[in-house]
């Protein structure tokens, strides 16, 4: 199934290459959770992370359905 991710800050690396905008659409199987995705990307699993589906906040144990976009956010910080 086809899949936007979208990494954001120092998340960025983690996309494929030729990817433009900190996004990318990429297939991986059915019924892949958030936290697979993320394994699959090499990205550290990190519980501040802001994890998204479609713009709604979810945890990264939800599955993701063919079309979803996927945004992943690091935490933070500045003064």
């Amino acid at each position: 199934m086809d899949i936007e991710i979208r990494l954001f800050a120092n998340l960025a690396k983690f996309l494929p290459p030729g990817s433009v905008n900190k996004r990318a659409r990429i297939s991986v199987e059915d019924g892949i959770t958030i936290e697979a995705l993320m394994n699959k990307l090499g990205i550290p699993i990190n519980t501040n992370n802001i994890v998204m589906i479609n713009g709604f906040h979810k945890d990264i144990k939800e599955k993701i359905n063919e079309g979803d976009i996927v945004s992943i956010i690091p935490p933070v910080s500045g003064g």
